[in-house]
């Protein structure tokens, strides 16, 4: 290879050393001089997404929904309120109440049918709880409604609130009817009447705990038709719970006097009467079997309690201050095991005892 080959070999790659050199001033881009980097146009920073509203529910009876009402997301009525909104499936046969919780005392409570009528709704100013106010008490047919919560609510705040619709059983007319009707067909000495009666009144205090005379009732038909006095003192503690009575069968004295012997051996009330007795919580209340009350003795004045055995009967007496003699009675199936339990009953319900 010639000199001169060699010396422009040599200048070559000075040359290139120079150009690299150069780029790397340019802060090692490789570009040219003169022109500048291509920047990647600034983005803005996504915004963080609005809250969204609360998505409307569909309310359980008996538990509570907690939301608010915001003036960023909740709706608004014409009137320019906020507002939410909860589906409701009910019966008409129901009784329901309303009760709204919250710290403006300016949000109220509304209902509306399928077709967008109101239904007249009123407040208990006491305890704030609304009833409904049509002529049956009840909601005008069975299907789905809107509960709804608005109020005025200031720019940019959210106020909470806790609504619970609560199912309070059936409507008093409702209730009763049902009841008639199952007393009025009962037929105590057929067996397949009985048992009858006893999952009808088991299906009517199903549906409504709240009222006591279907319990009532299956405590007098467990403890004297079928004998199971378990089933019958079940009866009883719910129908006193819902502020009714246990009721017994009893038989007694006229003049509340202690069974004398007869001729024949055996001892019996000189002038026989029968009737019920109904055990309430603080009272106990004697009656006819007209219900004509008789008797009627505070828990408080019960000053002496006791079971009397004979060879025959098992009696109960009740010495009430104020009286000269107890009034002493024979409970129907006249078993120990039911005086035992109307003594248990009188202790606990009517006179406070929890021994």
């Amino acid at each position: 290879m010639s000199r001169l080959t060699m010396t422009r070999i040599f200048l070559l790659f000075i040359a290139l050393i120079q150009i690299q050199s150069y780029a790397n001033a340019q802060g090692g881009t490789g570009e040219l001089p003169g022109t500048k980097p291509t920047t990647a146009p600034k983005t803005k920073a996504a915004a963080a997404p609005k809250e969204a509203a609360p998505v409307v529910t569909t309310v359980t009876l008996n538990e509570a929904i907690e939301s608010r009402l915001d003036s960023r997301s909740s709706d608004k009525t014409a009137n320019g309120h906020t507002f939410q909104q909860y589906t409701l499936t009910a019966k008409a046969q129901d009784q329901y109440s309303i009760k709204l919780e919250t710290e403006d005392p300016n949000f109220i409570v509304q209902i509306f049918d399928k077709e967008n009528a109101e239904v007249p709704l009123a407040k208990d100013t006491g305890s704030g709880i609304y009833s409904i106010k049509t002529a049956t008490g009840g909601l005008p047919a069975d299907g789905d409604y809107q509960v709804r919560v608005s109020g005025p609510v200031r720019a940019r705040r959210a106020i909470p609130f806790t609504l619970t619709v609560n199912r309070l059983g059936l409507l008093s007319n409702i209730y009763n009817e049902r009841f008639q009707s199952i007393i009025l067909k009962f037929r105590e000495t057929d067996p397949s009447s009985v048992d009858e009666t006893l999952a009808k009144l088991e299906e009517l205090a199903k549906d409504d705990d709240q009222k006591s005379g279907a319990f009532e009732f299956l405590g007098i038909i467990y403890l004297y038709n079928k004998g199971d006095l378990e089933k019958a003192e079940q009866a009883m503690e719910q129908a006193i719970k819902a502020k009714g009575a246990a009721v017994i069968r009893i038989s007694h004295d006229r003049q509340w006097r202690k069974m004398v012997k007869a001729k024949n051996g055996e001892f019996n009330w000189q002038e026989p009467q029968t009737g019920w007795l109904r055990i309430r919580p603080g009272t106990l209340l004697i009656s006819d079997f007209s219900n004509k009350t008789l008797a009627s003795i505070e828990g408080v004045k019960v000053l002496e309690l006791s079971k009397i055995v004979t060879a025959a009967n098992n009696l109960v007496s009740v010495l009430s201050d104020g009286e000269k003699r107890p009034y002493i009675f024979l409970p129907g199936t006249k078993q120990v095991t039911e005086a035992d339990l109307v003594i248990k009953l009188i202790q606990t319900h009517v006179m406070g005892k929890t021994n």
